[in-house]
């Protein structure tokens, strides 16, 4: 859904051009294909934990895959902080730079610091837009063909500003978020309204497990049916493997 609506915008019967990018395809007429250069700036801002000890701090960690969900988080002095951070302020986007296709992005709600393996980004864009385009196949399917890293892959500066970005108006950038975050909430409560009742079917299930072992639960009157033995399997699986291999040796 995120991917459609950042490549195509929210209206399906909008005209279409060819991007000249075979693994893009094509795109509105109107929207423009630029680096990530053009339209957004890391900010690197590295500082002493010693001198902001209260204030929060977020480490990759701190930010769920695919979602961007900010977990909780602790202060420095709490996180027991030692090494320089960047310093974030609210309304940039925190984006980990650490195993990038887990899609760790988010837009700081506060002011804070953030881990070294992390990148505070400010842009020209909507920045809401920017963060669910970062979050679209589109733009994970180019870091890798940038990745050159095996067993810790990092995304650096260099190749973050190549990664090409797909601009709309401003004014379909804003309906594109718009529509984004009412589907992807809507979507969201159906996730947790599933996952709350699985807890609730697995903590029945645990309960009447319990009961049935410990006797609260009476089942002399349910029928078991019949089962196979461990013997009558073993004896017709070797069975099977004779006649495999008679016709084999045929």
């Amino acid at each position: 859904m995120i991917n459609k609506a950042v490549t195509h915008g929210h209206d399906s019967g909008i005209e279409m051009i060819d991007s000249g990018f075979a693994w893009l395809g094509k795109i509105p007429t109107d929207w423009h294909i630029r680096s990530f250069s053009k339209v957004a700036t890391v900010r690197s801002n590295l500082v002493s934990p010693e001198d902001n000890p209260d204030i929060p701090q977020v480490s990759p960690a701190n930010i769920e895959k695919d979602t961007g969900k900010l977990l909780p988080c602790q202060t420095v002095r709490e996180a027991g902080i030692i090494s320089n951070n960047h310093r974030f302020y609210k309304g940039q986007i925190i984006y980990s730079k650490i195993r990038p296709l887990l899609n760790k992005v988010t837009i700081a709600p506060f002011d804070g610091l953030c881990s070294a393996d992390m990148y505070p980004i400010e842009t020209k864009l909507l920045v809401e837009y920017l963060v669910y385009f970062m979050r679209s196949d589109t733009f994970l399917s180019q870091l890798t063909m940038t990745g050159n890293r095996v067993k810790m892959p990092k995304i650096n500066q260099y190749e973050l500003s190549q990664i090409l970005i797909l601009c709309p108006s401003d004014e379909e950038q804003e309906r594109i978020a718009e529509y984004l975050d009412e589907s992807t909430t809507k979507i969201d409560a159906l996730i947790d309204k599933i996952i709350k009742e699985i807890d609730i079917i697995t903590e029945y299930r645990t309960r009447l497990i319990s009961d049935v072992v410990t006797g609260n639960h009476d089942v002399r009157g349910i029928v078991v049916p019949e089962h196979e033995t461990v013997e009558d399997v073993a004896e017709e699986t070797v069975g099977e493997d004779e006649e495999v291999a008679e016709v084999d040796d045929e």
